[in-house]
């Protein structure tokens, strides 16, 4: 027993002197050594796991900085390097009161401290724990922890642990205060190094100054820092050792009185008076000026003053004035002076001289060979005027070229420049000379000219001169130009012209060779059928292919106009889902139409071109979309302020192939089509693009386009329009079976060259109860009509290329007739002449109307129903 207790005392014995050995440790390594040993102490004597260490960072957060841990090979506890006092409250209090903790049962806390027992305790496996403050006059510091000590042997440590506590305080706040005072050492001594540093450079700047001043505007002070012994101030003021304080104002005053000169004397106290340096170092961090004096006792006279703000960001009124003699500086400005004006004089002769060839020629260089120089001596215009006077002459004029010449005579004309070969090009010439197109469309004339030979001959010196040529010169060329452009279009259209004819022929085939094969199975209603849905097909395309071609002479030709009329917008675009399935045909896709936001249903517009605009882009956009693809029309509007106008916007994308930048980019030529395998295979000219792009011009319109080659394409048409307030419900109620009960029973003479024409219009007009006669030619149409009893037909119809006698002809000639109707009776005009000039022709011979053919039946019959008197719309 007794040595157990000699064990004990030993144990706290090396606690003690663990403690002292901090204390006395004033480097860190040392003194972390000694914290350690007193840590194994302690785990020793209380037979403990683990003892650790937290520090008090701040108000909210513990520290683990030490751990020993009795057996190195095991694995650390799972204690926080970070413990938050809020995560152990209870602990947290009892510490600060400056109290222990010492649990023999963990499990005790289960219910009374649940956040300890789960957050600090619960998962370490810990069944036991002594928890002890480190303490500084009464204020925590930190504290030990030791888990699973053996609490019933600990009796003697335990009564100490306040000691232990108090102690580790005292040596934490004392090795703060060492390491304060190390920095605060180090700090001074950098600092001292850095004043020593600042002393010399600042002894440096002050030899070049005269004389230097610290100046205080709010006090209108000025101490003098240095004054030179034979500075002219050292006469009156006395050595800035002594800390004299002068008045700035009164000073600066005597000084310009007694040693500046009479002409610099007013602007020297002008520019040093502390209003107006106050003005300048509000936005400026220095400020200077020069002036003469009386010369100094080493004949000085020229100085310059440098005021310079004491605060680099903020003026506080305290600046340095700093004044340095300069006389060197004038002198050599002055001697410079002088050669530049006795260079000037020299060389004025010369100028006037060079001033006169340069009337012809707006620049000249001087060049020699031998050393591959140059120096311009002439130059008028400044595009021309170059960056530097002098400099490596193959250099410049490889520039030149590069800068000014056109590129389509960039190369000849870099030949004629280079120098390497121009002596012998100049061996038995005196000067040569080429033109250019310069890249600002005019043209010029460069020339090398000789000036000096060697004894052997050898062009050693050559003038090189630049001018204008004559406007007959640029003229002639520019027609050459043009004439290339237009040899270019004209091949252009040439080949398009050579594509349509082929588009042509190529339905054309199809149309015959499907109505042989009909004609071949006349008793087969199914195969007639299916090769008549061909004859369509091949009918509609050449039909497409002839309006588009129409549309784009007329563009072309500027005759193409808007003809803006009310139109019920939901109404128009009720007609597009039919006609988009008869175009999708029997294509696999999913086609989706969409109105949405239509705030003004009427609308001043030209429903013809808004429906070719649309037609146009969908039908691309189902022709380039393949089986399993979709399209989308999308339509809305947005208003305007005003609500008197809105944008009318159209969006149409679809998931087809796509376009390429390249082709977007010229996708509106009139006669361009892109070179594309996946486009080659699909029907078309070309036009359709072109066409839309020209009508949503006409409408002050905008479209947009983003497309990906393989992930399709979508085109934004916006369109402003005016709003309509008159009631249009009236054109939209009437309907296309008035005309027809209207137009039953009447008797029609059509006047038609082509046989088969003639039949195709009679079988169409029999289907709603009219009957006609046929006139083979114009003569045949005038004399069945003079023959004919009154009354007999109701109207004609009238081709305008016939043989004999012509539509126009014939129409004219029956409005001369003297006979009864023949002034009143309608003749339309029903041929494939559709354009403007076409139009009015007609109805300058007489005619009451004009239709392209083919005949679009409804708008026929709507025509013959207005002229036979019902109330019926024109469309």
């Amino acid at each position: 027993m007794s040595n157990i207790m000699e064990d004990k005392k030993s144990s706290i014995s090396n606690i003690i002197d663990a403690l002292t050995k901090i204390e006395n440790n004033h480097l860190n390594s040392n003194r972390n050594n000694a914290i350690y040993s007193m840590l194994k102490e302690i785990g020793l004597y209380t037979k403990a796991l683990y003892v650790s260490i937290y520090e008090l960072v701040d108000s909210s957060a513990f520290e683990l900085t030490h751990q020993w841990r009795l057996f190195n090979n095991t694995e650390s506890p799972n204690h926080d390097l970070i413990l938050p006092t809020d995560g152990v409250p209870c602990i947290f209090n009892i510490l600060y009161q400056g109290e222990s903790i010492i649990l023999d049962d963990i499990e005790s806390i289960k219910d009374s401290m649940p956040t300890e027992y789960n957050f600090f305790f619960g998962n370490n496996n810990i069944t036991a724990v002594i928890v002890f403050p480190i303490i500084f006059r009464k204020r925590l510091m930190g504290f030990v922890r030791i888990d699973n000590p053996n609490i019933k042997d600990c009796g003697d440590f335990i009564a100490i642990i306040p000691v232990i506590g108090h102690h580790m305080g005292s040596i934490r706040e004392n090795n703060k205060k060492d390491t304060l005072i190390q920095q605060h050492k180090l700090s001074m001594t950098a600092n001292q190094t850095e004043f020593e540093k600042d002393r010399q450079f600042l002894e440096v700047l002050y030899r070049d100054y005269t004389s230097i001043y610290y100046v205080d505007f709010s006090k209108n002070i000025a101490e003098p820092l240095k004054i030179d012994r034979i500075a002219n101030a050292a006469k009156f003021i006395d050595s800035p050792s002594k800390h004299i304080t002068l008045n700035y104002n009164d000073t600066i005053k005597q000084y310009s009185e007694t040693y500046i000169t009479k002409e610099h004397s007013k602007r020297f106290c002008d520019l040093l008076n502390a209003d107006y340096l106050r003005q300048e170092l509000c936005y400026k961090e220095r400020f200077s000026f020069r002036y003469r004096s009386l010369p100094n006792i080493l004949g000085q006279q020229y100085f310059e003053a440098q005021i310079v703000r004491i605060f680099e960001t903020d003026f506080d009124n305290r600046i340095l004035i700093g004044f340095i003699h300069i006389d060197d500086i004038v002198a050599s400005e002055q001697k410079r002076q002088h050669e530049l004006e006795t260079a000037l004089a020299e060389t004025k002769l010369s100028n006037e001289i060079v001033s006169a060839l340069g009337k012809i020629y707006y620049a000249i260089f001087r060049i020699d060979l031998v050393n591959d120089f140059y120096e311009e001596i002439s130059s008028e215009s400044e595009i021309h005027h170059l960056t530097g006077k002098i400099g490596r002459a193959s250099t410049e004029m490889i520039e030149l070229c590069d800068t000014f010449v056109a590129p389509e005579y960039h190369d000849k004309v870099l030949e004629f420049f280079d120098l390497s070969t121009l002596a012998d090009r100049l061996h038995d010439e005196e000067t040569l000379a080429t033109e250019y197109l310069a890249k600002d469309g005019n043209w010029h004339t460069a020339r090398f000219i000789v000036k000096k030979r060697d004894n052997n001959g050898n062009v050693t010196h050559i003038l090189y001169a630049t001018r204008l040529i004559s406007d007959a010169k640029r003229r002639e060329k520019n027609w050459i130009s043009i004439a290339e452009e237009a040899n270019k279009a004209n091949l252009a259209k040439t080949e398009f012209i050579s594509q349509i004819a082929h588009d042509i022929l190529t339905p054309m085939n199809a149309i015959l060779g499907f109505e042989t094969l009909a004609e071949q199975h006349i008793n087969e209603p199914k195969t007639v059928e299916y090769n008549l849905k061909k004859i369509k097909s091949s009918g509609d395309f050449l039909m497409e292919l002839v309006n588009e071609v129409l549309d784009i002479t007329q563009i072309e030709n500027g005759q193409l106009r808007i003809n803006s009329q009310p139109v019920n917008i939901p109404k128009l675009l009720d007609d597009f889902p039919p006609m988009l399935k008869q175009l999708q045909g029997d294509k696999k896709l999913n086609i989706i139409c969409n109105q949405h936001d239509l705030y003004q249903k009427t609308l001043l517009v030209d429903p013809l071109r808004l429906k070719q605009i649309y037609t146009n882009i969908l039908s691309n956009a189902i022709k380039y979309t393949p089986d399993g693809g979709s399209v989308t029309f999308e339509i809305y509007e947005e208003l305007f302020l005003n609500n008197k106008y809105i944008n009318l916007i159209a969006v149409i994308s679809d998931t087809g192939i796509g376009m390429s930048q390249e082709y977007i980019n010229h996708m509106y030529s009139k006669f361009s089509r892109a070179t594309d395998s996946r486009i080659n295979k699909v029907g078309g000219y070309g036009l359709g693009l072109s066409i839309v792009k020209e009508l949503v011009d006409l409408m002050n319109g905008r479209i947009n386009v983003t497309s990906k080659e393989g992930h399709g394409t979508t085109f934004k048409i916006i369109i402003p329009l005016e709003c309509c307030a008159e009631n249009y419900k009236a054109l939209q109620d009437i309907s296309d079976t008035s005309a027809h009960n209207t137009c039953k029973g009447m008797h029609l003479l059509v006047a038609e060259d082509n046989t088969l024409n003639y039949e195709v219009i009679s079988e169409l007009l029999a289907m709603y109860g009219i009957t006609c006669d046929h006139a083979e030619d114009g003569s045949v149409c005038v004399e069945m009509f003079r023959e004919s009893s009154i009354h007999t037909y109701d109207a004609i119809l009238m081709d305008m290329q016939m043989p004999v006698m012509d539509g126009l002809q014939a129409t004219s000639a029956i409005r001369n007739l003297n006979k009864p109707g023949a002034h009143s009776i309608p003749i339309i005009a029903m041929t494939a002449n559709a354009f403007k000039d076409d139009i009015q022709r007609c109805l300058d011979a007489g005619m009451n109307m004009h239709m392209s053919k083919p005949v679009n039946m409804e708008k026929l019959l709507k025509a013959l129903a207005k002229f036979k008197g019902e109330v019926i719309v024109d469309c």
